[in-house]
């Protein structure tokens, strides 16, 4: 099974106010003596996300450590309880919450996407449809994924690397959407040809670090009110207590966090300054890699 991560989607699924013109921040002040990073990451293939790597492996080699999301390079991927935790409720068939019509609609767009793993599919929550099915629309060109690749290559290099969330919370917060509302949004998913356009338009935005841009194409669809608190809000200040206990702990961090939590008066940058931290924008150069790392 491939590495899980809520970062997959959240970008062409929410919206952001005023986002900041950078992917990696410096964060300084209160008390530390040297600072920590935090850089916006997808969770994806595409050879675009990967143009900056070289400036944050040159980051990783200065600090104590790389935080991200979750910790990606162990078997948590694979684990049999992740995979139980995607499946519907016993009883319960994707065919429950759909029309025929829709159902079929559905049930189509899987099997082209999914091949042979479209046999599970009717026992897979809807949300976790919509995961495997957005990532198909992803361009392949890596082994691993841009967040998972920053945490390999940090172990590589020695440094310790954590997850400052854990899958069980991750799942917690989509389990908060009622499945009917999942159902919803996989059909909708489905009926905007996986947003494929919007998808290339939002890696050719991430590339070239245009956030304003990214931030327009974000807005496509959209999540209930309550789960999008859920789902990003109330992850934010979560990430942002975890955040400042790490960093007040003595040790300087690279931190991997998919780009949807960082901008905002409710996203992470905005709740460190509100901690008194200070945080600085540090340019990259928006340089795309001659071939997939």
């Amino acid at each position: 099974m491939r590495s899980f991560s809520l970062s997959l989607f959240l970008l062409p699924l929410l919206g952001w106010p005023q986002p900041p013109k950078a992917l990696l921040w410096k964060i300084s002040g209160q008390g530390l003596s040297r600072p920590s990073y935090v850089v916006g990451t997808v969770h994806s293939r595409d050879a675009r996300a990967f143009g900056q790597v070289p400036q944050l492996l040159g980051i990783i080699e200065g600090q104590d450590a790389v935080a991200g999301e979750l910790d990606l390079t162990g078997a948590m991927g694979a684990s049999m309880d992740l995979a139980m935790a995607m499946m519907l409720p016993e009883g319960k068939e994707l065919a429950d919450f759909y029309t025929k019509r829709k159902l079929k609609r559905v049930q189509d767009a899987v099997q082209q996407e999914l091949g042979p793993m479209a046999m599970m599919a009717g026992r897979i929550k809807p949300f976790f449809l919509m995961a495997m099915l957005s990532e198909t629309v992803m361009r392949d060109d890596s082994a691993m994924v841009l967040d998972q690749y920053l945490e390999v290559k940090a172990k590589a290099m020695g440094k310790e690397v954590v997850g400052i969330e854990t899958a069980e919370e991750q799942m917690a917060a989509v389990n908060d959407l009622p499945l009917q509302e999942q159902a919803d949004m996989l059909y909708e998913l489905v009926e905007h040809d996986l947003y494929r356009v919007d998808m290339e338009n939002m890696m050719d935005a991430y590339a070239s670090q245009d956030l304003d841009r990214l931030t327009k194409i974000a807005t496509l669809g959209g999540l209930p009110d309550s789960f999008s608190a859920r789902l990003l809000t109330d992850r934010n200040k979560v990430m942002a207590a975890r955040v400042d206990s790490l960093m007040q702990g003595g040790r300087t961090f690279l931190f991997a966090l998919g780009a949807a939590h960082l901008p905002g008066d409710k996203g992470l940058l905005d709740q460190l300054q509100r901690m008194g931290y200070v945080v600085d924008p540090v340019p990259l150069p928006a340089v795309l890699p001659r071939s997939p790392p």
